[in-house]
């Protein structure tokens, strides 16, 4: 494993368990770790595709982006809840191009006819 490559993905949070809070993980050595030592015990193929997936990750053999998903799948299939922010902006992000309020507007709906 390279020390200079990052493993690190957006956050998901993850209940894998009643009673508990909800759990951050945002790297794939985090991911593979509360897949081993705190998942239910639900297992199937979508819980070892998501192992395999960290593994390949670790290893160099397999792009680190897709254990995002693959834990995501697995977490479907252990009926586990979890949180995940898409399309979200970044604190002090750069606001995009303003749009004017023509391009802001709702189209008309088209009337139909014969009803």
């Amino acid at each position: 494993m390279s020390s200079d490559r990052s493993y690190h993905f957006p956050a998901i949070w993850l209940l894998t368990s009643v009673g508990e809070r909800y759990k951050r993980v945002d790297t794939v050595a985090g991911a593979a770790e509360i897949l081993l030592h705190e998942w239910p015990p639900i297992v199937g193929k979508a819980y070892r595709r998501a192992l395999e997936a960290c593994l390949n990750a670790l290893q160099d053999s397999g792009p680190a982006d897709a254990v995002p998903d693959a834990l995501m799948r697995a977490a479907d299939e252990a009926f586990a809840c979890y949180i995940r922010v898409v399309g979200g902006r970044k604190r002090f992000e750069e606001p995009q191009t303003p749009v004017s309020r023509a391009q802001q507007a709702i189209p008309k709906r088209p009337r139909i006819s014969g009803f």
